[in-house]
Protein backbone atom coordinates (compact mmCIF):
# COMPACT_ATOMS: atom_id res chain seq x y z
CA UNK A 1 0.00 0.00 0.00
CA UNK A 2 1.36 3.42 -0.98
CA UNK A 3 1.91 5.95 1.80
CA UNK A 4 -0.42 8.66 0.53
CA UNK A 5 1.08 11.22 2.93
CA UNK A 6 4.11 11.27 0.64
CA UNK A 7 2.08 11.96 -2.52
CA UNK A 8 2.15 15.42 -4.05
CA UNK A 9 -1.42 16.72 -4.37
CA UNK A 10 -0.46 18.45 -7.59
CA UNK A 11 0.82 15.45 -9.58
CA UNK A 12 0.25 12.46 -7.24
CA UNK A 13 3.90 11.42 -7.45
CA UNK A 14 5.79 10.30 -4.36
CA UNK A 15 7.96 13.32 -3.60
CA UNK A 16 8.64 12.43 0.00
CA UNK A 17 6.03 14.87 1.27
CA UNK A 18 7.97 17.97 0.22
CA UNK A 19 6.30 21.33 0.72
CA UNK A 20 7.25 22.39 -2.82
CA UNK A 21 7.13 19.41 -5.16
CA UNK A 22 10.42 18.93 -7.01
CA UNK A 23 8.53 17.14 -9.79
CA UNK A 24 5.70 19.55 -10.64
CA UNK A 25 6.34 22.59 -8.45
CA UNK A 26 3.04 22.35 -6.55
CA UNK A 27 2.98 24.03 -3.13
CA UNK A 28 1.40 21.67 -0.61
CA UNK A 29 0.05 24.61 1.38
CA UNK A 30 -2.27 25.53 -1.52
CA UNK A 31 -5.92 24.52 -1.59
CA UNK A 32 -8.64 24.49 -4.21
CA UNK A 33 -11.08 27.39 -4.38
CA UNK A 34 -13.72 27.27 -1.67
CA UNK A 35 -16.50 26.27 -4.08
CA UNK A 36 -14.63 23.05 -4.92
CA UNK A 37 -13.69 20.01 -2.87
CA UNK A 38 -10.71 20.61 -0.61
CA UNK A 39 -7.31 19.16 -1.45
CA UNK A 40 -6.90 15.94 0.54
CA UNK A 41 -10.59 14.98 0.48
CA UNK A 42 -11.27 11.23 0.35
CA UNK A 43 -14.15 9.82 -1.72
CA UNK A 44 -15.97 6.51 -2.14
CA UNK A 45 -15.11 4.82 1.15
CA UNK A 46 -11.57 6.26 1.16
CA UNK A 47 -10.69 4.78 -2.21
CA UNK A 48 -9.93 8.06 -4.00
CA UNK A 49 -7.72 10.85 -2.67
CA UNK A 50 -8.36 14.22 -4.33
CA UNK A 51 -5.68 16.72 -5.32
CA UNK A 52 -5.76 20.02 -7.14
CA UNK A 53 -8.35 21.08 -9.72
CA UNK A 54 -7.03 20.45 -13.22
CA UNK A 55 -10.01 21.51 -15.35
CA UNK A 56 -13.31 23.35 -15.11
CA UNK A 57 -16.10 22.92 -17.62
CA UNK A 58 -19.74 23.90 -17.87
CA UNK A 59 -20.94 20.66 -16.33
CA UNK A 60 -18.34 20.07 -13.66
CA UNK A 61 -14.83 20.17 -12.30
CA UNK A 62 -12.04 17.63 -12.72
CA UNK A 63 -9.48 16.88 -10.01
CA UNK A 64 -6.27 14.91 -10.17
CA UNK A 65 -6.65 11.95 -7.84
CA UNK A 66 -5.10 8.79 -6.49
CA UNK A 67 -6.84 5.41 -6.64
CA UNK A 68 -5.81 3.74 -3.39
CA UNK A 69 -7.16 0.39 -4.56
CA UNK A 70 -5.03 -0.02 -7.68
CA UNK A 71 -2.29 2.47 -6.74
CA UNK A 72 -2.67 4.65 -9.81
CA UNK A 73 -3.14 8.30 -10.75
CA UNK A 74 -6.66 9.05 -12.00
CA UNK A 75 -8.78 12.01 -13.07
CA UNK A 76 -11.98 12.46 -11.06
CA UNK A 77 -14.76 14.53 -12.61
CA UNK A 78 -17.48 15.86 -10.32
CA UNK A 79 -20.86 16.92 -11.70
CA UNK A 80 -20.92 20.53 -10.54
CA UNK A 81 -22.45 22.74 -13.27
CA UNK A 82 -21.53 26.40 -12.94
CA UNK A 83 -24.51 28.62 -12.20
CA UNK A 84 -26.70 25.56 -11.58
CA UNK A 85 -25.13 23.95 -8.49
CA UNK A 86 -23.78 25.33 -5.21
CA UNK A 87 -21.50 23.87 -2.52
CA UNK A 88 -22.71 23.75 1.06
CA UNK A 89 -20.49 25.19 3.83
CA UNK A 90 -19.21 21.68 4.66
CA UNK A 91 -17.27 21.84 1.32
CA UNK A 92 -18.72 18.44 0.39
CA UNK A 93 -22.45 18.53 -0.28
CA UNK A 94 -23.70 19.76 -3.66
CA UNK A 95 -27.24 21.13 -4.08
CA UNK A 96 -29.09 22.92 -6.90
CA UNK A 97 -29.01 26.69 -6.86
CA UNK A 98 -32.26 28.51 -6.22
CA UNK A 99 -34.87 27.72 -8.93
CA UNK A 100 -32.36 25.49 -10.75
CA UNK A 101 -33.51 22.09 -9.47
CA UNK A 102 -35.00 20.99 -12.80
CA UNK A 103 -31.91 21.92 -14.80
CA UNK A 104 -29.67 20.29 -12.19
CA UNK A 105 -31.62 17.02 -12.41
CA UNK A 106 -31.68 17.04 -16.20
CA UNK A 107 -27.94 17.62 -16.28
CA UNK A 108 -27.06 14.95 -13.74
CA UNK A 109 -29.09 12.42 -15.74
CA UNK A 110 -27.18 13.38 -18.91
CA UNK A 111 -23.86 13.18 -17.01
CA UNK A 112 -24.63 9.71 -15.67
CA UNK A 113 -25.84 8.43 -19.04
CA UNK A 114 -22.77 9.81 -20.86
CA UNK A 115 -20.17 8.27 -18.58
CA UNK A 116 -21.93 4.92 -18.31
CA UNK A 117 -21.91 4.76 -22.12
CA UNK A 118 -18.22 5.66 -22.16
CA UNK A 119 -17.48 3.02 -19.55
CA UNK A 120 -19.05 0.36 -21.78
CA UNK A 121 -16.78 1.14 -24.75
CA UNK A 122 -14.25 -1.52 -25.85
CA UNK A 123 -10.72 -1.41 -24.44
CA UNK A 124 -9.34 -0.51 -27.87
CA UNK A 125 -11.29 2.75 -28.01
CA UNK A 126 -8.93 5.75 -28.14
CA UNK A 127 -10.29 7.57 -25.07
CA UNK A 128 -9.31 7.91 -21.43
CA UNK A 129 -10.93 4.84 -19.88
CA UNK A 130 -13.81 5.37 -17.43
CA UNK A 131 -12.98 3.06 -14.53
CA UNK A 132 -15.64 4.01 -11.99
CA UNK A 133 -18.88 5.96 -11.60
CA UNK A 134 -20.42 6.59 -8.19
CA UNK A 135 -22.81 8.87 -6.33
CA UNK A 136 -21.78 10.89 -3.28
CA UNK A 137 -22.31 14.29 -1.66
CA UNK A 138 -25.54 14.84 -3.58
CA UNK A 139 -23.89 14.55 -6.99
CA UNK A 140 -22.15 12.11 -9.37
CA UNK A 141 -18.48 11.35 -9.97
CA UNK A 142 -16.75 9.74 -12.96
CA UNK A 143 -13.21 8.37 -12.61
CA UNK A 144 -10.93 8.04 -15.63
CA UNK A 145 -7.42 6.76 -16.03
CA UNK A 146 -4.58 9.00 -17.17
CA UNK A 147 -2.05 8.81 -19.96
CA UNK A 148 1.38 10.38 -20.15
CA UNK A 149 1.65 12.78 -23.05
CA UNK A 150 0.66 16.24 -24.19
CA UNK A 151 -2.24 17.96 -25.87
CA UNK A 152 -2.25 18.10 -29.65
CA UNK A 153 -2.18 21.89 -29.33
CA UNK A 154 1.12 21.80 -27.43
CA UNK A 155 2.47 19.04 -29.66
CA UNK A 156 1.94 21.19 -32.74
CA UNK A 157 3.54 24.23 -31.13
CA UNK A 158 6.61 22.17 -30.28
CA UNK A 159 6.81 20.76 -33.82
CA UNK A 160 6.73 23.94 -35.85
CA UNK A 161 2.96 24.44 -35.96
CA UNK A 162 2.04 21.79 -38.53
CA UNK A 163 2.51 18.14 -39.42
CA UNK A 164 2.95 16.58 -42.84
CA UNK A 165 0.27 14.42 -44.41
CA UNK A 166 2.64 11.46 -44.06
CA UNK A 167 2.42 11.97 -40.29
CA UNK A 168 -1.21 13.05 -40.06
CA UNK A 169 -2.80 10.06 -41.74
CA UNK A 170 -1.34 7.31 -39.49
CA UNK A 171 -1.90 9.50 -36.43
CA UNK A 172 -5.52 10.38 -37.08
CA UNK A 173 -7.02 7.28 -38.70
CA UNK A 174 -7.35 5.30 -35.40
CA UNK A 175 -8.88 8.38 -33.75
CA UNK A 176 -11.39 8.75 -36.58
CA UNK A 177 -12.33 5.09 -36.14
CA UNK A 178 -12.93 5.72 -32.42
CA UNK A 179 -15.10 8.80 -33.04
CA UNK A 180 -17.11 6.83 -35.59
CA UNK A 181 -17.64 4.01 -33.07
CA UNK A 182 -18.66 6.49 -30.37
CA UNK A 183 -21.18 8.13 -32.69
CA UNK A 184 -22.62 4.71 -33.53
CA UNK A 185 -23.03 4.09 -29.80
CA UNK A 186 -24.98 7.34 -29.43
CA UNK A 187 -22.07 9.33 -27.98
CA UNK A 188 -21.44 12.71 -29.60
CA UNK A 189 -18.53 14.72 -28.21
CA UNK A 190 -19.52 18.14 -29.65
CA UNK A 191 -16.30 19.73 -28.42
CA UNK A 192 -13.38 18.07 -30.21
CA UNK A 193 -10.38 20.42 -30.46
CA UNK A 194 -6.57 20.30 -30.17
CA UNK A 195 -6.99 21.08 -26.45
CA UNK A 196 -8.66 17.74 -25.66
CA UNK A 197 -6.83 15.40 -28.02
CA UNK A 198 -3.87 13.83 -26.23
CA UNK A 199 -0.72 12.75 -28.04
CA UNK A 200 0.49 9.85 -25.90
CA UNK A 201 4.06 8.79 -25.39
CA UNK A 202 3.20 5.70 -27.40
CA UNK A 203 2.45 7.83 -30.48
CA UNK A 204 -1.31 7.32 -30.24
CA UNK A 205 -4.04 9.96 -30.10
CA UNK A 206 -6.73 9.79 -27.41
CA UNK A 207 -9.86 11.86 -27.03
CA UNK A 208 -10.73 13.46 -23.69
CA UNK A 209 -12.88 16.35 -22.45
CA UNK A 210 -16.33 14.74 -22.67
CA UNK A 211 -19.16 16.92 -21.35
CA UNK A 212 -22.93 16.75 -21.34
CA UNK A 213 -24.64 18.06 -24.47
CA UNK A 214 -26.27 20.95 -22.57
CA UNK A 215 -22.92 22.79 -22.27
CA UNK A 216 -21.93 22.31 -25.91
CA UNK A 217 -24.58 24.62 -27.38
CA UNK A 218 -24.95 28.36 -27.00
CA UNK A 219 -28.62 28.70 -26.09
CA UNK A 220 -29.07 26.81 -22.82
CA UNK A 221 -29.43 27.35 -19.07
CA UNK A 222 -25.96 25.88 -18.64
CA UNK A 223 -22.75 27.83 -19.12
CA UNK A 224 -21.67 26.88 -22.63
CA UNK A 225 -18.11 25.88 -23.52
CA UNK A 226 -17.61 26.14 -27.30
CA UNK A 227 -14.17 25.95 -28.91
CA UNK A 228 -13.87 28.81 -31.39
CA UNK A 229 -13.07 27.52 -34.86
CA UNK A 230 -13.97 23.93 -33.98
CA UNK A 231 -17.60 24.14 -32.87
CA UNK A 232 -20.05 23.58 -35.75
CA UNK A 233 -22.30 26.45 -36.89
CA UNK A 234 -25.47 24.71 -35.69
CA UNK A 235 -24.12 24.72 -32.10
CA UNK A 236 -24.65 28.49 -32.10
CA UNK A 237 -28.24 28.32 -33.37
CA UNK A 238 -31.48 27.87 -31.48
CA UNK A 239 -33.89 25.02 -32.15
CA UNK A 240 -31.38 22.92 -34.06
CA UNK A 241 -30.56 19.25 -33.75
CA UNK A 242 -27.06 18.73 -32.51
CA UNK A 243 -26.21 15.43 -34.16
CA UNK A 244 -22.90 13.71 -34.87
CA UNK A 245 -22.43 16.17 -37.74
CA UNK A 246 -20.92 18.38 -35.02
CA UNK A 247 -18.10 15.84 -34.62
CA UNK A 248 -17.61 15.66 -38.39
CA UNK A 249 -17.09 19.43 -38.46
CA UNK A 250 -14.82 19.47 -35.38
CA UNK A 251 -12.44 16.69 -36.43
CA UNK A 252 -12.23 18.21 -39.90
CA UNK A 253 -11.30 21.54 -38.33
CA UNK A 254 -8.66 19.85 -36.17
CA UNK A 255 -7.08 18.21 -39.24
CA UNK A 256 -7.27 21.55 -41.09
CA UNK A 257 -5.34 23.16 -38.20
CA UNK A 258 -2.83 20.31 -38.09
CA UNK A 259 -2.01 20.37 -41.80
CA UNK A 260 -2.31 24.09 -42.57
CA UNK A 261 -1.23 25.68 -39.27
CA UNK A 262 -4.21 27.99 -38.71
CA UNK A 263 -7.54 27.50 -36.97
CA UNK A 264 -10.59 27.79 -39.25
CA UNK A 265 -12.62 31.00 -38.78
CA UNK A 266 -15.21 30.91 -36.02
CA UNK A 267 -18.43 29.26 -37.25
CA UNK A 268 -20.49 32.32 -36.28
CA UNK A 269 -18.39 34.39 -38.68
CA UNK A 270 -18.71 31.76 -41.39
CA UNK A 271 -22.49 31.96 -41.14
CA UNK A 272 -22.14 35.52 -42.50
CA UNK A 273 -19.04 35.14 -44.69
CA UNK A 274 -18.22 31.55 -45.59
CA UNK A 275 -14.61 31.94 -46.62
CA UNK A 276 -12.11 29.14 -46.10
CA UNK A 277 -8.84 29.52 -47.97
CA UNK A 278 -5.84 27.22 -48.24
CA UNK A 279 -2.36 28.65 -48.99
CA UNK A 280 -0.94 27.64 -52.37
CA UNK A 281 2.14 26.13 -50.73
CA UNK A 282 -0.09 23.72 -48.80
CA UNK A 283 -1.77 22.48 -51.97
CA UNK A 284 1.67 21.59 -53.30
CA UNK A 285 2.50 19.18 -50.47
CA UNK A 286 -0.87 17.88 -49.22
CA UNK A 287 -2.74 15.47 -51.51
CA UNK A 288 -5.74 17.04 -53.20
CA UNK A 289 -7.96 14.18 -52.04
CA UNK A 290 -7.17 14.97 -48.39
CA UNK A 291 -7.81 18.70 -48.79
CA UNK A 292 -11.10 18.15 -50.62
CA UNK A 293 -12.28 15.65 -48.01
CA UNK A 294 -11.45 18.02 -45.15
CA UNK A 295 -13.12 20.94 -46.93
CA UNK A 296 -16.28 18.87 -47.24
CA UNK A 297 -16.36 18.31 -43.45
CA UNK A 298 -16.32 22.08 -42.93
CA UNK A 299 -19.44 22.93 -44.90
CA UNK A 300 -21.50 25.51 -43.03
CA UNK A 301 -24.72 23.83 -44.14
CA UNK A 302 -24.70 20.49 -42.38
CA UNK A 303 -26.86 18.94 -45.11
CA UNK A 304 -23.94 19.50 -47.50
CA UNK A 305 -21.33 18.28 -45.01
CA UNK A 306 -19.75 14.81 -45.11
CA UNK A 307 -22.52 12.63 -43.72
CA UNK A 308 -20.56 10.92 -40.93
CA UNK A 309 -17.10 10.41 -39.45
CA UNK A 310 -17.24 6.88 -40.82
CA UNK A 311 -17.71 8.31 -44.34
CA UNK A 312 -14.84 10.77 -43.74
CA UNK A 313 -12.62 7.86 -42.64
CA UNK A 314 -13.35 5.96 -45.86
CA UNK A 315 -12.61 9.06 -47.96
CA UNK A 316 -9.20 9.54 -46.33
CA UNK A 317 -8.46 5.83 -46.47
CA UNK A 318 -8.16 6.09 -50.26
CA UNK A 319 -5.65 8.98 -50.07
CA UNK A 320 -2.19 7.44 -50.16
CA UNK A 321 0.80 8.54 -48.12
CA UNK A 322 3.62 10.15 -50.08
CA UNK A 323 1.69 11.13 -53.21
CA UNK A 324 2.16 14.79 -52.45
CA UNK A 325 5.95 14.73 -52.75
CA UNK A 326 7.09 12.16 -55.30
CA UNK A 327 5.29 13.49 -58.42
CA UNK A 328 6.71 17.00 -58.03
CA UNK A 329 10.25 15.68 -57.50
CA UNK A 330 9.91 13.21 -60.34
CA UNK A 331 8.71 15.96 -62.65
CA UNK A 332 12.09 17.62 -62.42
CA UNK A 333 13.88 14.40 -63.28
CA UNK A 334 11.65 13.73 -66.27
CA UNK A 335 12.15 17.10 -67.94
CA UNK A 336 12.32 17.17 -71.75
CA UNK A 337 15.23 15.06 -72.97
CA UNK A 338 18.31 16.84 -74.33
CA UNK A 339 20.55 13.94 -75.31
CA UNK A 340 18.50 12.30 -78.01
CA UNK A 341 17.18 9.45 -75.87
CA UNK A 342 14.26 7.57 -77.28
CA UNK A 343 10.86 7.95 -75.62
CA UNK A 344 11.14 4.38 -74.33
CA UNK A 345 14.58 4.94 -72.74
CA UNK A 346 13.49 8.23 -71.23
CA UNK A 347 10.45 6.57 -69.70
CA UNK A 348 12.62 3.80 -68.21
CA UNK A 349 15.08 6.31 -66.74
CA UNK A 350 12.30 8.49 -65.37
CA UNK A 351 10.65 5.47 -63.75
CA UNK A 352 13.95 4.37 -62.21
CA UNK A 353 14.68 7.84 -60.84
CA UNK A 354 11.18 8.09 -59.41
CA UNK A 355 11.56 4.72 -57.73
CA UNK A 356 14.94 5.62 -56.23
CA UNK A 357 13.64 8.97 -54.95
CA UNK A 358 10.58 7.29 -53.46
CA UNK A 359 12.78 4.74 -51.65
CA UNK A 360 15.06 7.48 -50.30
CA UNK A 361 12.10 9.55 -49.12
CA UNK A 362 10.51 6.53 -47.52
CA UNK A 363 13.72 5.70 -45.61
CA UNK A 364 14.05 9.30 -44.41
CA UNK A 365 10.38 9.35 -43.38
CA UNK A 366 10.68 6.05 -41.51
CA UNK A 367 13.80 7.22 -39.62
CA UNK A 368 12.12 10.45 -38.56
CA UNK A 369 8.56 9.31 -37.94
CA UNK A 370 8.56 5.54 -37.81
CA UNK A 371 7.87 5.60 -34.06
CA UNK A 372 4.50 7.20 -34.81
CA UNK A 373 3.57 4.36 -37.17
CA UNK A 374 4.72 1.54 -34.92
CA UNK A 375 2.43 1.43 -31.86
CA UNK A 376 4.06 0.68 -28.55
CA UNK A 377 2.37 -1.06 -25.67
CA UNK A 378 -0.69 0.87 -24.54
CA UNK A 379 0.15 2.68 -21.33
CA UNK A 380 -3.22 4.30 -20.80
CA UNK A 381 -3.64 2.59 -17.46
CA UNK A 382 -0.29 3.62 -16.01
CA UNK A 383 0.10 5.96 -13.09
CA UNK A 384 2.18 8.55 -14.93
CA UNK A 385 1.08 12.11 -14.17
CA UNK A 386 -1.50 13.63 -16.35
CA UNK A 387 -1.68 17.26 -16.65
CA UNK A 388 -3.64 16.11 -16.22
CA UNK A 389 -1.36 17.14 -18.76
CA UNK A 390 2.37 17.83 -19.71
CA UNK A 391 3.44 20.41 -22.29
CA UNK A 392 5.91 18.22 -24.20
CA UNK A 393 6.60 16.74 -27.60
CA UNK A 394 6.70 13.03 -28.37
CA UNK A 395 9.23 13.27 -31.18
CA UNK A 396 12.28 11.23 -30.19
CA UNK A 397 15.61 12.87 -30.82
CA UNK A 398 17.77 9.80 -30.31
CA UNK A 399 16.83 7.51 -33.16
CA UNK A 400 18.86 5.31 -35.53
CA UNK A 401 21.60 4.16 -33.13
CA UNK A 402 23.84 1.24 -33.97
CA UNK A 403 23.50 -2.09 -32.23
CA UNK A 404 20.09 -1.30 -30.79
CA UNK A 405 21.50 0.98 -28.08
CA UNK A 406 20.84 4.65 -27.39
CA UNK A 407 22.96 7.39 -25.83
CA UNK A 408 21.92 8.44 -22.33
CA UNK A 409 20.94 12.14 -22.43
CA UNK A 410 22.69 14.90 -20.52
CA UNK A 411 20.53 15.32 -17.41
CA UNK A 412 22.86 15.93 -14.48
CA UNK A 413 22.78 19.54 -13.35
CA UNK A 414 19.39 20.26 -14.89
CA UNK A 415 16.31 21.09 -12.80
CA UNK A 416 14.13 17.98 -12.71
CA UNK A 417 10.88 19.82 -13.36
CA UNK A 418 12.41 21.54 -16.41
CA UNK A 419 13.42 18.31 -18.15
CA UNK A 420 10.66 16.01 -16.96
CA UNK A 421 8.70 16.47 -20.20
CA UNK A 422 11.76 15.80 -22.37
CA UNK A 423 12.48 12.58 -20.48
CA UNK A 424 8.96 11.33 -21.09
CA UNK A 425 8.88 12.19 -24.79
CA UNK A 426 12.13 13.08 -26.53
CA UNK A 427 13.89 10.27 -24.67
CA UNK A 428 10.96 7.88 -24.49
CA UNK A 429 13.22 4.96 -25.51
CA UNK A 430 14.23 4.89 -21.83
CA UNK A 431 12.16 4.47 -18.67
CA UNK A 432 12.94 7.04 -15.99
CA UNK A 433 12.31 6.51 -12.29
CA UNK A 434 13.09 8.77 -9.35
CA UNK A 435 15.52 6.82 -7.18
CA UNK A 436 15.35 9.31 -4.34
CA UNK A 437 16.82 12.56 -3.12
CA UNK A 438 20.39 12.84 -1.90
CA UNK A 439 22.44 15.67 -0.40
CA UNK A 440 24.65 17.65 -2.74
CA UNK A 441 26.83 20.69 -2.21
CA UNK A 442 27.48 20.93 -5.95
CA UNK A 443 23.94 20.91 -7.36
CA UNK A 444 21.10 23.10 -6.04
CA UNK A 445 17.97 21.61 -4.57
CA UNK A 446 15.61 20.18 -7.18
CA UNK A 447 18.37 19.55 -9.72
CA UNK A 448 19.35 16.11 -10.99
CA UNK A 449 22.66 15.33 -9.34
CA UNK A 450 23.16 11.68 -10.32
CA UNK A 451 21.81 9.02 -12.66
CA UNK A 452 22.23 5.27 -12.35
CA UNK A 453 21.65 2.23 -14.53
CA UNK A 454 21.38 -1.12 -12.74
CA UNK A 455 22.69 0.53 -9.60
CA UNK A 456 25.84 1.84 -11.30
CA UNK A 457 26.47 5.56 -11.81
CA UNK A 458 26.06 6.46 -15.49
CA UNK A 459 27.01 9.52 -17.48
CA UNK A 460 25.71 11.27 -20.56
CA UNK A 461 26.69 9.53 -23.79
CA UNK A 462 26.82 6.05 -22.28
CA UNK A 463 24.88 3.59 -24.46
CA UNK A 464 21.95 1.54 -23.15
CA UNK A 465 19.25 -0.64 -24.80
CA UNK A 466 15.65 0.48 -25.34
CA UNK A 467 13.44 0.38 -22.21
CA UNK A 468 16.43 0.56 -19.87
CA UNK A 469 15.40 1.93 -16.48
CA UNK A 470 17.39 5.06 -15.64
CA UNK A 471 17.25 6.03 -11.97
CA UNK A 472 17.15 9.76 -11.34
CA UNK A 473 18.53 11.14 -8.08
CA UNK A 474 17.44 14.64 -7.16
CA UNK A 475 19.55 17.00 -5.08
CA UNK A 476 18.13 18.00 -1.72
CA UNK A 477 20.78 20.70 -1.49
CA UNK A 478 23.43 20.72 1.24
CA UNK A 479 23.16 17.92 3.79
CA UNK A 480 22.94 20.33 6.71
CA UNK A 481 20.70 23.36 7.19
CA UNK A 482 20.23 25.88 9.97
CA UNK A 483 17.51 25.21 12.54
CA UNK A 484 15.12 28.19 12.69
CA UNK A 485 13.78 29.54 15.97
CA UNK A 486 10.30 28.03 16.22
CA UNK A 487 9.87 28.16 20.02
CA UNK A 488 6.67 30.03 20.86
CA UNK A 489 5.33 29.73 17.32
CA UNK A 490 2.04 28.06 16.41
CA UNK A 491 2.23 24.58 14.95
CA UNK A 492 1.34 25.80 11.45
CA UNK A 493 3.88 28.62 11.58
CA UNK A 494 6.56 26.26 12.92
CA UNK A 495 5.97 23.79 10.09
CA UNK A 496 6.13 26.61 7.54
CA UNK A 497 9.44 27.84 8.97
CA UNK A 498 10.89 24.33 8.90
CA UNK A 499 9.77 23.79 5.31
CA UNK A 500 11.27 27.13 4.29
CA UNK A 501 14.55 26.15 5.94
CA UNK A 502 14.68 23.04 3.76
CA UNK A 503 13.33 20.27 5.99
CA UNK A 504 11.02 17.61 4.55
CA UNK A 505 7.64 16.78 6.03
CA UNK A 506 8.47 13.08 6.40
CA UNK A 507 11.30 13.91 8.84
CA UNK A 508 9.17 16.19 11.01
CA UNK A 509 7.17 14.70 13.88
CA UNK A 510 4.65 16.81 15.79
CA UNK A 511 4.21 15.63 19.36
CA UNK A 512 1.54 16.89 21.77
CA UNK A 513 2.67 17.49 25.34
CA UNK A 514 1.82 19.72 28.30
CA UNK A 515 3.67 22.78 29.51
CA UNK A 516 1.96 25.22 31.83
CA UNK A 517 4.19 28.10 30.77
CA UNK A 518 3.18 28.02 27.11
CA UNK A 519 -0.08 28.91 25.42
CA UNK A 520 -2.20 26.15 23.87
CA UNK A 521 -1.12 25.36 20.31
CA UNK A 522 2.39 26.81 20.70
CA UNK A 523 5.73 25.03 20.31
CA UNK A 524 7.83 24.82 23.50
CA UNK A 525 10.62 22.32 22.65
CA UNK A 526 12.44 20.85 19.65
CA UNK A 527 14.60 17.72 19.68
CA UNK A 528 16.81 16.13 17.07
CA UNK A 529 17.60 12.59 15.94
CA UNK A 530 16.61 9.24 17.34
CA UNK A 531 18.24 10.14 20.66
CA UNK A 532 15.71 12.94 21.12
CA UNK A 533 18.50 15.40 21.93
CA UNK A 534 17.53 19.01 22.51
CA UNK A 535 18.48 21.47 19.80
CA UNK A 536 18.60 25.24 19.70
CA UNK A 537 18.02 27.71 16.91
CA UNK A 538 21.04 28.39 14.70
CA UNK A 539 22.42 24.84 14.94
CA UNK A 540 23.35 23.08 11.70
CA UNK A 541 21.48 19.78 11.39
CA UNK A 542 21.12 17.07 8.74
CA UNK A 543 17.99 17.02 6.63
CA UNK A 544 17.80 13.25 6.96
CA UNK A 545 17.48 13.20 10.74
CA UNK A 546 14.16 13.37 12.58
CA UNK A 547 13.01 16.69 13.99
CA UNK A 548 10.51 16.31 16.86
CA UNK A 549 8.41 19.38 17.57
CA UNK A 550 6.67 19.50 20.99
CA UNK A 551 3.61 21.70 21.35
CA UNK A 552 0.91 22.20 23.93
CA UNK A 553 -2.37 20.59 22.95
CA UNK A 554 -5.32 22.89 22.34
CA UNK A 555 -8.77 22.15 23.65
CA UNK A 556 -9.80 20.92 20.19
CA UNK A 557 -7.16 19.57 17.84
CA UNK A 558 -7.23 18.02 14.40
CA UNK A 559 -4.75 16.07 12.35
CA UNK A 560 -2.03 18.31 10.97
CA UNK A 561 -1.26 17.90 7.30
CA UNK A 562 2.27 17.66 5.91
CA UNK A 563 3.88 16.10 9.00
CA UNK A 564 3.45 13.11 11.29
CA UNK A 565 1.36 13.83 14.40
CA UNK A 566 1.51 11.70 17.49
Amino acid sequence: MVNTDRLCRGCMNDNGGEKICSICGYDSSEDNASEFLAVGTWLNANRYLLGRVIEESGDGVTYIGWDNEINAVVNIKEYFPQGIAVRRPDRLTVTPDEDKALAFTRGINSFTDLFFKLRNQPESTAILRVVDIFEANGTMYAVQNTVSGTTLKSFLIRNGGTLKWEQVKPLFMPLLATISDLNSAGIVHRGISPDNIIVGRDGKLRLSGFCIKEVKVEHTEFLSYLASGYAAPEQYLENDTYSDSCDVYAIGAVMFRTLIGVTPPDAKDRLVNDRLSVPAKVTEVVPKGALVSIANTLKVDKTERVSSVERFYKMLETVSVGTAVVPSVAAKETAPKKQGLSGKNAAIIASAVTAVIFIILFIIFWILFGHLLTPNQDNSSTSDPSPIITDTSSVNSGYAPEGGTYPIPELVGKVYTDVYGEMQTEYSQFKFEVGGRIPSDKYPRGSICEIKVNGIVAKAGDKAPRDTVIEIYISQGPDKVTMPNIIGQSVDEAKSMLFDAGFYSDTIILRKAYDEFILPGQVFKVTYGEDDASIVAGTKVSLNELIIVYYREEEETGTDSGAVTE
